[in-house]
């Protein structure tokens, strides 16, 4: 049988109207001008096959060829190529991966991904766990902080807060740093970094001078932050979702990207609903194991909402702050804490 169709050759902008033979296991191609080509059947690649296209056929050395007649299949007992072909001619089919796709996406992205950041966060090496907090600490300090206005005092307050902390909770303070800065971005507010470093706003600081144990209260949710590598496995949950989304759409250009620049995950995205009660519950029961009332943490959160300039009252989940958009509800954080 003779299939019309046209010749692109590798490495040229031609376009050469031939004919093509299938026997045995060769493929001829027959140019206009009389000359011929052969090739090895078997090892040609085939396109894929699309109801009302060309399926095309691609040789070794990079040259195309396209039949004219859109119905035209080559010959081939490779079953996946004919079994989708089959599918897409399939009304069932097709309505059945029209409802069925996002449903799986759905599955992948937000049930598998995150279990898997779940699975693997802890297989995290300590040096990459060290270069993505420092990664990150860097980029925040050049964006959004400025040097701290508070005094040696006000420091040395604060730190006698948190080696109290370190202390309560038995952990190395080697493995912990605690930093100032003055930030517009931020307000009163504080932040923790994967490799340990926690920071502190002067504006916490200020706005917590009267309530020294509710200032605590929040460096021990912090903390919690570290200890449960909420931040490792929030960068495990983006770079896992971004390349099943590469996969499931086709790219994966930007694999290597996506592995090596996950510490800047860091920066965009924040901690889910499920990490902040993690943190909450860590603050809150070790406040009552060491003889901090945990209202002193619903205190914390109230002067932050009051410092933020948002009513209680009309608080939404997710509204009230740059820094903690998408936290849980903080009505119900604190309705938690001074319950706990």
């Amino acid at each position: 049988m003779k299939i019309l169709g046209t010749l692109y050759p590798a490495g040229s902008s031609k376009a050469v109207t031939c004919s093509a033979v299938v026997f045995d296991s060769k493929l001829m191609l027959n140019h206009e001008g009389g000359k011929q080509e052969s090739y090895d059947f078997a090892s040609t690649v085939l396109g894929e096959p699309i109801l009302g296209q060309s399926q095309e056929i691609t040789f070794g050395a990079g040259s195309r060829f396209l039949p004219e007649d859109v119905k035209f299949r080559w010959p081939t007992k490779r079953k996946r190529l004919k079994l989708v072909e089959k599918l897409e001619q399939n009304l069932f089919a097709v309505l059945g991966a029209i409802i069925l796709s996002p449903i799986l996406i759905y599955g992948i992205l937000f049930k598998a991904v995150p279990e898997f950041a779940v699975q693997t966060y802890d297989l995290v090496p300590n040096a990459v766990v060290q270069e993505m907090g420092e990664q990150s600490m860097f980029a925040i300090e050049k964006a959004v902080l400025e040097p701290t206005t508070l005094s040696a005092k006000e420091q040395q307050i604060v730190t006698k807060l948190w080696d109290d902390s370190l202390q309560k909770l038995s952990l190395p303070a080697d493995q912990f740093k605690l930093s100032f800065y003055q930030s517009d971005f931020f307000g009163a507010n504080a932040f923790a970094l994967p490799h340990g470093q926690i920071v502190v706003t002067d504006d916490l600081v200020k706005s917590m001078q009267e309530h020294p144990l509710a200032l605590q209260a929040v460096l021990l949710h912090e903390i919690g932050h570290v200890e449960k590598q909420h931040s490792i496995r929030m960068a495990a949950q983006a770079a896992a979702g971004a390349i099943a989304f590469a996969m499931i759409f086709g790219d994966l250009e930007g694999f290597a990207e996506v592995l090596l620049g996950t510490g800047s995950t860091i920066l965009q995205q924040r901690f889910s609903q499920d990490m902040e009660k993690e943190a909450d519950e860590y603050a809150l029961q070790h406040m009552k194991q060491h003889g901090i009332d945990p209202k002193e943490f619903a205190k914390a959160l109230e002067i932050i909402v009051e410092q933020a300039g948002i009513e209680l009252e009309n608080d939404k989940e997710g509204a009230w702050s740059k820094y903690l958009s998408t936290h849980p509800s903080i009505k119900s954080r604190i309705e938690y804490a001074n319950a706990f």
